[in-house]
Order: structure tokens, then sequence, then C-alpha cells
């Protein structure tokens, strides 16, 4: 994927949280803090790449649910970097908001983001009322005590368990990451009259290169490219896809995975698909 991509996608998302999130208080200042900081965006690129695919969709409310996913997914950030959580420091190359703020106003302000995402949606123009509810049933399911909490949940019960295998890490992962990056994929075909199966499996399979590529990045990157703390997994005893396949075993998995998802929307009969494949691309090819 060309980073110019990413970054139309980036300018026009940053342009709708900032305008969403507002400045009158201290609150908002930390919202904006960690959703306005430098990210790749490759969620709202999900949404935006998926949902050129599909013809019914408008253009604002394109932007609104890869805002409402981003915002998700910082509030996700924010409450992973807690003490009580990973304990990070460092986060988007700046001090974790915990750390600039303290532990109470990043609570809350994660919690905020989380309501702003659906308040946004809500108030979208262009989708009617049943796409409305449609795309808040696919992000809270994502999101809840079935998806990504569910898999940070096991994540933290699984720390100092040597014992996990690639099961269990697939398991974690699929719901921890993969789900909100299924979620992206799905909120692009938001009015679409295609059946989604084969767009679920795509999604599927590029959450687990993901992650995949994520915890070869943890040891083969620097702090500073990564712009986030350094063998994290290390400090918090838990076993990532390096201890289980080795770094040239993650790397063949990593590539395994995005040719599966490749074949997967190459059988998907419809035109636009290229910024897709491009972006599962991208997700084992990127630096940080």
């Amino acid at each position: 994927m060309h980073p110019e991509f990413l970054s139309q996608v980036k300018e026009l998302v940053i342009n709708k949280i900032r305008i969403s999130i507002g400045k009158s208080n201290l609150i908002e200042e930390v919202m904006s803090y960690s959703a306005l900081a430098e990210s790749k965006m490759i969620r709202a690129g999900l949404v935006f790449a998926s949902s050129r695919t599909n013809k019914n969709i408008h253009e604002d409310s394109i932007i609104t649910l890869a805002s409402a996913v981003e915002l998700m997914h910082t509030y996700s950030l924010i409450h992973d970097d807690l003490p009580c959580m990973d304990d990070d420091d460092l986060r988007r190359n700046q001090p974790s908001s915990h750390i600039k703020y303290g532990e109470a106003n990043a609570v809350l302000s994660g919690d905020a983001l989380q309501a702003l995402a659906y308040e946004i949606i809500v108030n979208d123009l262009q989708m009617n009322s049943d796409e409305k509810v449609k795309t808040i049933k696919i992000l809270s399911r994502a999101c809840g005590k079935n998806g990504m909490v569910y898999g940070q949940y096991l994540d933290i019960q699984n720390e100092n368990n040597k014992d996990v295998d690639k099961d269990m890490l697939d398991q974690i992962h699929n719901l921890k990451t993969g789900k909100l990056i299924e979620c992206s994929v799905m909120l692009g075909q938001i009015g679409s009259d295609i059946k989604i199966d084969l767009f679920k499996e795509f999604a599927s399979h590029i959450g687990l290169a993901f992650q995949i590529t994520d915890d070869i990045l943890d040891v083969t990157q620097t702090e500073e490219v990564l712009g986030k703390n350094k063998n994290s997994d290390i400090k918090n005893n838990k076993i990532t896809y390096i201890d289980v396949l080795g770094l040239d075993g993650a790397k063949e998995k990593a590539k395994e995975l995005t040719e599966l998802s490749l074949d997967t929307i190459d059988r998907i009969d419809i035109a636009g698909k290229d910024k897709l494949k491009n972006m599962a691309k991208y997700l084992i090819s990127r630096q940080n």
C-alpha cells in the first residue's frame, strides 16, 4: 500500500475526529492528545479500502465509519497502556495518556472516546436508521465481551503461562486484534448487497498476519521506529508468535496468511478490490 492512500485517509479522519472532540475542557484535551497523535490509521484505511468495492455508501459516511473505528482503537490503546493492564509509558511516539495526564483522566478519556464513536455514527446524515443500527451492532460486537475486551482478558490471564501454544495465541489475537480489523472491513460494506462471508475470511487472515508482524517488529525494530515500548510482551511474561514459531517461522506464517487473504479476495467477483489487496500486503511490509 502506497503511503499516499493512508495519508489521504488520515487527513480526512483526523479532521473529523478533531471537530467531533472539540477543545472546551480538560477531558477533550486528553482525548485529543491520544486520538490526534501520529498513527498509521490502518483500521481507517481498511474501512476506506473495503468501501471502494461498495457503490451504496456515501463518502461522508465512510469518513464517519473510519473515524469511529479509530476512536474505538484509541480508547483501547489508552486502557491497554494503564498500569493495571500492560503498564506501558510510550505510545505513538509520546508519553502514554496516563503518564501525561494521570490514570483517572486517561480512563475517562478512553471512556469518552468509546462513547464518541457511537455518537458520530448516530449523527451521520447519510446513513439511514437501519444502517446505523447495523453499524453499531458490528462495532459493539467487535469491541465487547465476545471480542476485543475478551481478547484482552485472555491476554492478561495468560501472563506467566509458559504453556500457551499457537492455538491459544490465535484465539487471543483473533479477539484482541483481529475483531476490530474484521470490523473495519465489514463497516466498508454497510449498505452493500454483496455477500460478506469472503470479506470476513479475508479480514481474519490479515488480522492474524498483522499481529504476527507486530511481534516480529517488536524484536527487530527500535523504540524510535515503533513509537511504543519495545519488548512489552517480554516484560509482562507473555508468549508471542516469535516464542512459538521462531522469527523465521513467524515471518513465513505472516506471508502465508497474507497469500491466503489475497486468494480469498480474488474469489470475490467485484471491481475496486485493489486497495484491499494492497492493504493486505502493506500490513506485513510495514516498518512500525
